[in-house]
């Protein structure tokens, strides 16, 4: 393993030298021309393309709309700036040797935009895409009735995100669950995963790399009306908006090194493939690896995701878009506790981690450990301009996800003395996703009202070809071993695939197939009654086709069945200040078809569909120049046919009552002065379960994560000066109390409250960038949790990176 990092490194620092000679010996001729792009009301506008007509030299605004184009020889120019909703501006300028220019430029809304909003944003400002995105119409931030919190790019560079979790800990209460390879996250006291990308179906097995993601968005509460009930839950959906090509060369290569031996590599290449810049290709792709602060554990991974675009006409247009994933990765620490009270007991054991014998750095496992995540999935899109007032667009999707080899869990004994070691084997398995989706998008009057409708027919599919053995003390079968965690452990090293292997010998694996077809059609229509209040009125109908789950061996199938389901949304927004700040409010409806679970013990258990409804307001605020976007809400939920762990079995699943869900959230964001960012967030969610099992009824569900949780980031870069580009950021989050056992047979085991510190510094110029990261600056020892289980998590990180840009 050294080896290989040794020689991944000595690669590695190679390439990065031969372009660091190729970038530091281009001769620096010619003047700069710097200045900053703005709307008609004065917000800065970013990745607008700004070029001199008839050359070669061209760039894009940065998020504060600043630009800047060097070595440019003396002469007479015409600079011309434009962008995806806004009319082209034309400046002539005079290029004088020895003295640089600066200038700013302000572009005006263009009218009849649709089919160009409907692929990038009606303004660009990060929400406003996003809002578009996630409602499928060009509706701005400001105008949409559902709240949804947003990740700029910007606040990912600066802190040196890698992975899923450091961009989330940025989104007002959504916290780390289930420390799986593809984690959950709780959202409103409800667990989700990733499974969308820029509003489609892109389902992973693992948590996907974020190389290629330009922004994270989070919608909140339940989501069924636009996107079905498979891929969200009822606490909303994490949505990944993606890098797009754009219409000048543009490269960028990067590379981190820190703590636990990480060693990434990134590169960003993107360029017009013909003279018309028609046709636009980009690629972004990682390779990355990364130990573990534990004594074992590792993180091996490849990325690559072209994208490309073909512009037939100004009426059609064609998006292909590729992500193939490879990964290999030990499983994290997943424990599961007893709780402190046992029925017939008078014993009292450990309520926290912290009363546990376990030792923060041990893995309790090895590297040779592994389980494997290959991800293959196919995006394409077809968008054509019918009319000025008619837009149509169509989607298809193809994944292909797989898991293979071994996965470690682990069980505490009564006593909290004794470590299990639990073995989940798959032989192999493939889960393949199609999707294909076809959405008309109108943007029209009738008399004086104006409606912005989006009328959708989908199909989706998931099939899987699941082969699965165990080692788990479950249904006769043995557990792997038990590790005595208070005394020597001579065991401890055993644990290898030829181990694990020679025990699963003469254990039948379970080999099954299932398929489930969904059929949808739905739509959802914007009304202006008046030009300050609008009302969001949509609507969808889902035929669920299961054909249930086919055991291979016994050829005997459970669990299918056929469904439809309606989900209603309803929403108003009354703008106090024109485009500025809002009052709105909503019911959501939601709707999931529980699939047959397969338990631990192997047995299948077929349940109820669940149903959520939800009541939310609130005040949004876009301010301009983005002095302050912010949204404040209080939101209620109720849902019916809970699932819930079993008491007596954690692990297992049992669906009973009700379950209540309400709280407050906050989301701000502003920039105040001139390079200072602010990203801050509030959230206070209050979960019982009704009409439940004795055991629980009244109390906080397990899977609810913390009720209170405050995320904080700050960051501040000198605008003007010698050290332009020169930039501090200093952030923070904080998590209350998480309840993993919360039942009056086991009582409470719970994990501890927690703040989280962290901080950047950074140097970004338009030829390179230079960063150095440290999370969790305190050191502090922390757990995530969820279904049952607890995770140690990360102490401790430098990171350092070095991006060039050419």
């Amino acid at each position: 393993m050294l080896c290989m990092s040794l020689c991944y490194y000595s690669d590695l620092m190679k390439f990065l030298y031969t372009f660091l000679i190729l970038l530091f010996t281009l001769p620096a001729i010619g003047q700069t021309i710097k200045g900053n792009i703005i709307s008609s009301d004065g917000e800065p506008l970013s990745n607008i393309s700004v070029k001199l007509e008839g050359t070669s030299n061209g760039t894009r605004t940065e998020e504060n709309g600043d630009f800047v184009l060097r070595n440019i020889k003396p002469g007479t120019y015409t600079l011309i700036a434009s962008g995806i909703g806004y009319t082209a501006s034309k400046q002539n300028l005079i290029v004088i040797s020895g003295k640089n220019n600066f200038l700013t430029l302000e572009l005006n809304k263009a009218t009849q935009q649709l089919s160009e909003v409907v692929i990038g944003s009606r303004k660009n400002r990060q929400r406003d895409k996003a809002s578009s995105i996630t409602s499928k119409l060009p509706l701005s931030n400001i105008e949409n009735p559902q709240v949804i919190n947003t990740v700029s790019n910007q606040v990912i560079t600066e802190q040196a995100a890698t992975d899923l979790n450091s961009i989330v800990k940025n989104i007002p209460g959504v916290v780390k669950g289930w420390s799986s390879v593809s984690a959950y996250y709780t959202s409103r006291g409800f667990n989700t995963r990733n499974y969308i990308r820029n509003g489609v179906a892109g389902y992973v097995t693992a948590d996907m790399d974020m190389a290629n993601v330009e922004q994270l968005v989070a919608v909140k509460g339940p989501s069924g009306t636009l996107f079905g009930s498979t891929l969200v839950s009822f606490g909303g959906l994490l949505n990944r908006i993606t890098k797009k090509p754009f219409d000048t060369t543009h490269v960028e290569i990067g590379y981190q090194a820190g703590s636990y031996d990480l060693n990434r590599f990134t590169a960003d290449i993107n360029t017009p493939l013909n003279k018309d810049k028609t046709v636009l290709l980009r690629v972004n792709a990682a390779q990355h690896y990364e130990g573990s602060f534990q004594d074992a554990g590792f993180i091996r991974s490849t990325f690559i995701a072209p994208s490309l675009f073909y512009k037939a006409s100004d009426r059609l247009s064609f998006s292909l878009d590729a992500e193939f994933y490879n990964r290999e990765s030990t499983s994290l620490p997943q424990i599961t506790p007893v709780g402190p009270i046992q029925a017939g007991s008078t014993k009292t054991w450990a309520s926290n981690p912290s009363q546990l014998p376990l030792e923060y750095k041990r893995s309790y496992g090895n590297n040779s450990v592994t389980l494997k995540d290959p991800n293959r999935s196919i995006y394409g899109q077809v968008n054509y301009k019918i009319s000025d007032q008619w837009t149509s667009q169509t989607n298809l999707i193809r994944t292909s996800a797989e898991n293979t080899d071994n996965y470690l869990t682990f069980t505490l004994l009564k006593g909290d003395s004794s470590l299990v070691r639990n073995v989940s084997n798959y032989p192999t398995s493939l889960f393949t996703i199609s999707q294909v989706q076809q959405n008309f998008i109108g943007d029209f009057s009738i008399g004086k009202v104006r409606n912005r409708l989006v009328v959708g027919l989908e199909f989706y599919q998931n099939a899987s070809a699941f082969s699965s053995n165990a080692l788990n003390g479950r249904a006769g079968r043995k557990a792997f071993d038990t590790l005595s965690i208070k005394h020597a452990m001579p065991n401890y090293e055993l644990i290898s695939p030829a181990s694990i292997a020679n025990k699963l010998n003469g254990l039948a694996a379970t080999y099954s197939s299932s398929k489930l077809n969904t059929y949808a059609a739905y739509a959802s229509d914007v009304v202006n009654i008046t030009d300050r209040l609008s009302a969001m009125l949509s609507l969808r109908v889902d035929r669920f086709n299961n054909s249930g789950t086919t055991n291979i061996t016994t050829n005997v199938t459970t669990g299918n069945y056929d469904q439809m389901a309606f989900a209603p949304k309803f929403g108003l927004v009354y703008q106090v200040v024109k485009d500025r700040v809002s009052l709105f409010g909503n019911y959501n409806n939601g709707f999931q078809n529980v699939a047959p679970t397969t338990q631990p013990d192997g047995t299948i258990s077929t349940f109820k569909p669940q149903y959520a409804n939800q009541l939310e307001g609130g005040i949004k605020a876009e301010l301009a120049h983005d002095l302050l976007s912010a949204t404040v809400s209080y939101y209620s939920i109720k849902v019916e046919n809970t699932l819930r762990p079993d008491v007596t079995r954690p692990t297992f699943t049992v669906q009973e009552g009700s379950q209540f869900s309400k709280g407050v959230e906050i989301d701000l964001y502003s920039r105040p002065i001139t390079g200072l960012l602010i990203n801050a967030g509030f959230a206070y969610n209050d979960s019982q379960l009704t009409s439940a099992d004795g055991t629980v009824n009244g109390l906080r569900p397990v899977n609810s994560g913390p009720d209170k949780t405050v995320n904080f980031y700050a960051s501040y870069s000198l605008p003007f000066s010698d050290l332009q580009g020169l930039g501090v950021g200093f952030g923070g989050n904080y998590a209350s109390r998480n309840l993993i056992v919360n039942n009056t047979t086991n009582g409470q085991f719970y994990l501890n409250s927690y703040t989280l510190l962290n901080s950047a510094v950074f140097y970004n110029r338009p030829r390179y960038r230079f960063g150095l990261n440290v999370d969790n600056l305190a050191n502090k020892q922390f757990y995530n949790g969820g279904f049952g289980t607890i995770t140690p998590g990360m102490l401790r990180r430098y990171i350092a990176t070095l991006t060039l840009k050419f």
